[in-house]
Parts: structure tokens; sequence; C-alpha cells
């Protein structure tokens, strides 16, 4: 768990959103940093399902790990969580996937989301501030290896070359499963998606051509 400071990406995503005519929030940008770690070959280990079927002898599960990022959004509807994917999320640029999650949670929310848009995720986003809440402890997506949550930004003071100003933090919880990812791969994950976040210009455009 850890804090990104998005002074600087509040700025742009409403100069975006101003410019585009279209409401902006910061979940495609979240996903955009993600995309960016998760087809980075330091991170490919939180990209990746455990196979449990596997009828590989030596092992009781495979896991899989995948090129490209089907991006599950987690949300909330009458009838429970359902989690819309975002099929090659990696190849989006930020108005695109921000286009893609309103379309999947307005199709999951109104139940016509067809079955075979809630399957096949890869790694999963909760957006648990859109409801209350800094940091939480999500619960991984069955078969996927790592599921990040996005709390609630607050302002707050932070320091920056010596000086204190106030900051927008946003609350980021990434839980693992421990058979892909080990401990030191995830906290290494999470800060580079911190970094990113803090970078916001790095987002603008698809996290692969």
């Amino acid at each position: 768990m850890d804090e990104a400071d998005v002074a600087p990406l509040d700025n742009l995503r409403k100069k975006l959103a101003a410019a585009s005519g279209e409401k902006l929030s910061f979940l495609p940008f979240v996903a955009g940093a993600v995309c960016r770690v998760l087809t980075d070959s330091r991170f490919r280990a939180l990209n990746a399902t455990v196979d449990e079927d596997s009828k590989d002898p030596n092992y009781d599960a495979a896991i899989v790990q995948h090129r490209t990022v089907h991006l599950g959004i987690a949300t909330d509807t009458e009838s429970g969580l359902m989690v819309p994917v975002i099929r090659d999320c990696d190849s989006l640029g930020v108005l695109e996937i921000g286009r893609h999650i309103v379309y999947a949670a307005e199709s999951a929310r109104s139940r016509t989301a067809p079955r075979e848009s809630l399957m096949g995720s890869t790694f999963t986003i909760s957006n648990v501030g859109s409801h209350a809440g800094r940091f939480a402890t999500p619960i991984i997506n069955y078969p996927e290896a790592a599921i990040l949550a996005v709390g609630r930004a607050r302002q707050a003071p932070v320091i920056r070359g010596g000086g204190i100003f106030v900051g927008n933090l946003l609350p980021l919880s990434l839980a693992c499963d421990h058979r892909v990812v080990d401990g030191a791969t995830a906290a290494l994950a999470l800060a580079e998606i911190i970094r990113l976040l803090q970078e916001p210009e790095t987002l603008l455009g698809p996290a692969r051509g």
C-alpha cells in the first residue's frame, strides 16, 4: 500500500477533459500506468493467470504469463460485483481507456454486457474510492495473479524539494498471489505505478504501439 501525489495529474486530467469535452476521472490514467507496468519485462509475472487444472504431472498448477493486458474493471451493480473486461487495454490511449471504462460499467449495471465480455481478464482494478475509504485489501480475481485497489484521493501536505506543498494523494493497494509474484516484485511494481502517475505526460499514449 502506498500513495501517489496526483496533483500534476489532476491538472492534466482537467485540461484533457476540457479539450475533449469528455468527463475524465483518475481511473483511465491508473489503468494506463498499470498497463505500462504489466508490459514491462520486470513485472510480467503480475499479468498472469493460474491454471489449477493443468495436466502437467510435475506441477499442481500452471502459471500462464500473458503478452497483452486484458484489464478487468470491478463494477458494483444491483446484482452484485461484476468485472467487465477491456481487451488489449495496453494498446489504448487514456481517452480511449476512459470511454471503454464508461461503456463497460454501464453495460454491467444495465445487465446488457455479453457473457464473453465478463471473461478472460489478466489483471483487475477495483475503484473502491468511488464509494468510500482510502486503503483496501482487495481479493484477487481468480484465476489472476494480482489486483489493484484505488482509494479516494485527498488533499494533504507533501514535501518536495525541502518545501511543504498541498498535494493530492491517491491511495493504492496491490494484492498478489505469492505462488506467482514475490513481495519484492510487487513492491517495485507499485512504486513504478506511482512514478508513472506522478509523471502523467508519459501516460497519454498507449503502452503498446
